[in-house]
């Protein structure tokens, strides 16, 4: 048995800043991005098989054994011999399995809230949404503080002390949640608690909750839940894969919608969405344009940038990338959305570190696709945004020569669909369509297949997996075999019959609307994208099971 993540008790008079070695932050680093870190550097349980334990809980003049199962879902069955007095455990059970299962985005829209970077928890972030008053203060990639306002009561939720994971997520080991009355001054509670965690068969479950709760009545109550004999309910997934040896940086700063490729030896990131979910405007659209030397990975570096595109297009080709559409957002933050896609075409040369502008497409599309098969690029699925209201879905595919200096556009025979937020990969010549979302806004797993010898359309086997688990893929392919991953984390392979897919590996951070390409020695790397605990900043790199493999 491992033993668990200990802190001496120092008698809960203080709290152990076991961060504070760590940078308040980088001079140019955004608020934003200060606030993704902190968000997503906390652990929270992934694929979680739910568990069981005996706990003891005791307080002043009560105490009991009794047993705890929390399922797969959070629900808690908490069974005491002797619960009277004892109500308070359920409460600390929900808070502790709630914060561990939480799925939210994250604060978005934020920016600082005064200019001192030498505070001892950190820089002081606030919401630009005027209805949001809550405050927060972050040092490195802990979330130190967190002030909630509620009537004529201020909450302070302050963090000192945190454990890391074995994936180097911390979890919350000491901190201390202080509310007072704004009118007159005087603290109404003070609650300062300690946590500790162990992990078992690759999950940190919770050993010891201790909470001491002073009150301006003058009364004092201490509180502790202990757990032993934890067990899994099931197996947690093993992932199947091999992560390569060079360990890829991550993102500073979350971003979806983005456009990915490889080329001359490097990884390429251009654009990309930095807000909230459906909370578009253009100070939360990217118009950077990032890479990183696969070979010899130390930080992303930041190229010639553009202009702003969220839902492009990004490949390569001889040692160039392409920039294909994607939409600009032409609204203020809080105002009406006026999303517009924009049918340019553009190519950057890492030797010079230009863009130059190609011909357009015939009309403006985002939420598309594209994929090279020899020196033909083909584009398909998205729409076209003109301000406000719903897109026109693009029902046309289209084609250029990159072989010649100044390629055109024509369309290939039509689509026997209309589909977004899709994939698109080359594979042994044909052109694979894979998931999405339908015109008739269903998700989808369908995979079309255009064959350009036959200028054919087909059926391919549907994508593994139901609801949002197809929605937002991501897929590319070379003569190792067509790879695509799903919003669940499983990177899927095309059978060697083209009738079905295998399962070649697993993410160890599952994402959607992300990026996945090849490195020029057939590894996968994911990169962007967002899960359900929000932004995904890890930049991961698989080696999947290789074809011909069961």
């Amino acid at each position: 048995m491992l033993a668990p993540y200990r802190l001496p008790l120092h008698a809960l008079l203080g709290l152990v800043l076991a961060w504070s070695v760590l940078p308040i932050a980088d001079a140019a680093e955004s608020a934003q991005a200060l606030m993704d870190r902190a968000h997503h550097g906390r652990a929270t349980w992934q694929k979680f098989p739910g568990f069981t334990a005996d706990v003891t809980v005791s307080s002043a003049g009560h105490a009991s054994t009794g047993t705890l199962a929390v399922s797969a879902d959070g629900k808690i069955d908490l069974q005491l011999k002797s619960p009277a007095g004892l109500d308070w455990a359920q409460r600390s059970l929900n808070s502790i399995i709630g914060h561990r299962l939480a799925d939210d985005q994250g604060a978005t829209n934020v920016e600082f809230a005064d200019e001192d970077t030498q505070h001892p928890f950190g820089r002081l972030l606030k919401s630009q949404d005027a209805s949001e008053k809550s405050l927060w203060r972050v040092h490195g990639d802990v979330l130190t503080e967190v002030h909630r306002f509620h009537g004529d009561n201020h909450m302070v939720i302050s963090v000192g002390d945190v454990a890391r994971t074995a994936e180097g997520k911390h979890l919350p080991r000491s901190f201390s949640v202080t509310t007072w009355n704004t009118k007159t001054n005087a603290i109404v509670t003070a609650r300062q608690v300690q946590q500790e965690w162990q992990r078992i068969q690759g999950v940190d479950l919770p050993v010891r909750i201790l909470a001491a709760i002073n009150k301006n009545d003058g009364s004092r109550t201490v509180e502790e839940i202990t757990f032993s004999n934890h067990r899994l309910l099931g197996e947690v997934p093993v992932s199947t894969t091999t992560a390569t040896s060079d360990k890829l940086p991550p993102l500073k700063v979350g971003v979806t919608s983005a456009g990915a490729a490889v080329a001359d030896g490097h990884l390429y990131l251009y654009g990309g969405h930095m807000g909230a979910p459906h909370d578009y405007s253009a100070d939360q659209q990217s118009s950077k344009f990032l890479r990183v030397y696969l070979s010899k990975p130390t930080e992303w570096e930041e190229v010639a940038g553009g202009p702003k595109r969220t839902g492009l297009a990004l490949v390569g080709y001889r040692n160039q990338i392409y920039r294909v559409g994607g939409w600009e957002s032409k609204n203020a933050n809080g105002d009406k959305w006026l999303l517009y896609s924009s049918k340019d075409f553009a190519r950057f040369d890492p030797k010079s570190g230009k863009w130059t502008d190609l011909a357009p497409m015939p009309r403006g599309r985002s939420s598309h696709d594209a994929a090279v098969i020899g020196n033909l690029l083909y584009v398909a699925g998205g729409w076209e945004l003109n301000g406000e209201g719903d897109g026109d879905w693009h029902n046309t595919a289209l084609v250029c020569d990159l072989s010649k200096s100044e390629p055109e556009w024509t369309e290939i025979a039509k689509p026997p669909f209309m589909r977004r937020a899709l994939a698109v990969a080359g594979y042994r010549g044909k052109l694979y369509i894979l998931g999405g979302m339908t015109d008739g806004n269903e998700m989808t797993g369908a995979v079309s297949v255009y064959d350009p010898e036959t200028k054919t359309w087909s059926d391919g086997p549907a994508l593994p997996g139901k609801g949002m688990e197809t929605f937002g893929p991501s897929a590319s392919g070379d003569e190792n075999g067509l790879f695509a991953t799903t919003g669940n984390g499983t990177v899927h392979r095309l059978a060697d019959d083209g009738k079905s897919w295998v399962k070649a590996g697993e993410l160890k951070h599952p994402r959607f609307f992300h990026r996945l390409v090849i490195a020029d020695d057939g590894a996968l790397v994911a990169v962007a994208g967002t899960a359900r605990s929000g932004k995904v900043l890890e930049t991961e790199t698989i080696r999947p099971l290789a074809a011909g493999t069961k």
